[in-house]
């Protein structure tokens, strides 16, 4: 088993990662030409000789640093005569701060790559949204080492086929991303234009807000969503996947030694949400109350959002109550042409290990009324608005 980890750039954290099987970090910086997957807002902003020195640490210990140029929106800039030379140069830079390898969505981008550093790995992201054998060929051909799975990680026809025809795959094991969100495309393009040059200003995605909402008002979402407990590893493995990638630019260095650890001991007992990248609830609270005090989105729908989420405030998941066999059952089921509600396996799961408020799910009312999410749109751009309402 290999682990790819975030790196939120502190040298402890890869001291302290040593004794796992760690043998890639990835990140990058908060704005560049292509942006990098990430809105600007939460991740570390860093110095060009930060960044160096923490890859001379990383390199210190025989681990690898893969540069994240994965946005899969350009908003056009390719076009302008001078952005492929200014792509190379930027890419030439990065190797000479360290970089080892690439992380891209960009078919075009790859293959710049590819024809400047023929040797350099390049991992295909998941924001180029795999869910074919097909299009990860593609990717292949045009010199890709790796095709990394999000969205399709719980799809084991996929998994195997792509065994099969000899690609390597990374699963991406820890966002809580729900089933084939219908608000993903957009998210993606928001992380992908505002972390570019020149990019529009925000300080929240809206698309977080909506994904929160579809939790509020279904909390068996959080089951059927696109994680991967460390218990269920080996239904991977056997899969022929041996890459698992671990997300959290933005978290503590105690945060991603934990999950990293829980990960390569195959086991945690608690809260399973504490390992994972859920932002649904706490994210969207704080930002509603944010421009619940400001000029811009002020009002009943805001007032009437926050009080949805109020409930999810304190949600567990029991990691120990999973039926033996959990994720070998969703590997035998079709998820990808049924219907949740059809199938209702996971809701059934969530009944056992979900809990709101101290409560069990079958307690839980979602709220009869939910203002729609653009009411609090106007309030995300800009400059984050003051916290304090007399400021």
């Amino acid at each position: 088993m290999e682990l790819v980890l975030a790196t939120n750039f502190d040298d402890h954290l890869v001291e302290r990662v040593r004794d796992l099987p760690v043998t890639t970090f990835f990140g990058g910086f908060p704005v560049s030409l292509t942006g990098g997957g990430r809105p600007p807002y939460i991740l570390p902003h860093i110095s060009e000789e930060r960044f160096a020195e923490h890859l001379e640490v990383i390199h210190r210990t025989d681990r690898k640093f893969f540069a994240t140029l994965n946005s899969n929106d350009l908003g056009l800039k390719e076009y302008a005569p001078d952005f492929l030379p200014r792509f190379r140069e930027e890419v030439d830079h990065l190797i000479d701060l360290g970089v080892d390898g690439f992380v891209v969505a960009l078919p075009l981008l790859l293959e710049v790559i590819r024809s400047s550093h023929p040797n350099v790995p390049v991992s295909v992201s998941t924001f180029a949204r795999l869910r074919t054998v097909n299009q990860a060929m593609y990717f292949r051909r045009l010199g890709a080492e790796h095709v990394i799975l999000e969205e399709g990680n719980r799809d084991f026809r996929l998994i195997k086929g792509l065994a099969r025809a000899k690609v390597p795959v990374e699963v991406l094991v820890n966002q809580t991303c729900i089933r084939d969100c219908p608000y993903r495309g957009h998210h993606l393009n928001t992380s992908s234009l505002c972390s570019q040059e020149g990019g529009e200003q925000l300080w929240f995605e809206h698309p977080i807000l909506q994904c929160g909402l579809e939790v509020v008002r279904d909390p068996t979402k959080l089951v059927s969503s696109i994680w991967v407990r460390p218990e269920d590893l080996a239904v991977y493995e056997e899969a022929g996947v041996e890459r698992f990638k671990i997300s959290g630019r933005n978290r503590s260095t105690d945060w991603l030694e934990k999950v990293a650890r829980a990960y390569t001991e195959r086991k945690y007992e608690g809260n399973l949400l504490d390992i994972l990248s859920f932002v649904q609830v706490k994210a969207p609270s704080q930002a509603l109350s944010a421009i619940g005090h400001s000029s811009k989105a002020a009002g009943e729908p805001i007032s009437a959002l926050q009080r949805a989420f109020r409930p999810l405030q304190e949600v567990r998941i029991d990691n120990q109550g999973f039926p033996p066999g959990f994720m070998r059952r969703i590997a035998e089921t079709d998820c990808e042409h049924i219907s949740c509600a059809s199938c209702g396996y996971c809701a059934r799961v969530a009944e056992k290990v979900v809990h709101i408020g101290g409560h069990p799910l079958s307690d839980y009312r979602s709220p009869e009324e939910i203002p729609p999410s653009h009411a609090a749109l106007a309030g995300f751009g800009g400059a984050m608005p003051p916290s304090d309402p007399e400021k």
